[in-house]
């Protein structure tokens, strides 16, 4: 599927807040709520909205600790390696990168020792690196200035 300015437009407006009625997604583009709403429709089902949902604040829910992973996946363990990341519910997001870390993973847990027992877990198959996140000053999925793509 093609994207026109007015498609990264919605998208954009909809990462920053998906409760936006149509009418209102409409006002922005300059667009029917009909028209965003079959356009929304496409987005969809050609895959390129995979899904809706709240942002989470997560000290607020009691867990207050977020830290990046690298992890140098033993040779022959990355299936393992794989299976367990999967498994475990403190991974927020796992990505494979290129470097001598071929694994970052973010994950948040409610103590340090809760993140000890993580790593531990994980000592079998990587080698790891931990670094803490302080803070997150920008955390969007899309980079600024992609609606000013080209049509």
């Amino acid at each position: 599927m093609e994207i026109d300015r007015t498609s990264w437009k919605l998208l954009k407006a909809l990462e920053e807040n998906a409760r936006l009625t149509y009418a209102e997604l409409g006002k922005l583009v300059h667009l029917s709520a009909p028209a965003v709403a079959e356009r929304v429709r496409k987005l969809e089902e050609s895959g390129v909205i995979t899904g809706y949902g709240a942002k989470i604040n997560l000290e607020k829910v009691g867990i207050p600790i977020t830290a990046l992973v690298e992890c140098q996946v033993y040779r022959t363990k990355e299936r393992e390696f794989k299976a367990l990341v999967l498994s475990l519910d403190e991974v927020v997001s796992c990505h494979n990168v290129t470097g001598p870390y071929a694994f970052i993973l973010k994950v948040a847990v409610r103590s340090m020792s809760l993140l000890d027992e993580l790593l531990e877990r994980l000592i079998d198959l990587s080698d790891t690196n931990t670094m803490m996140i302080l803070s997150t000053p920008v955390d969007r999925k899309m980079p600024l200035g992609i609606d000013q793509v080209t049509e």
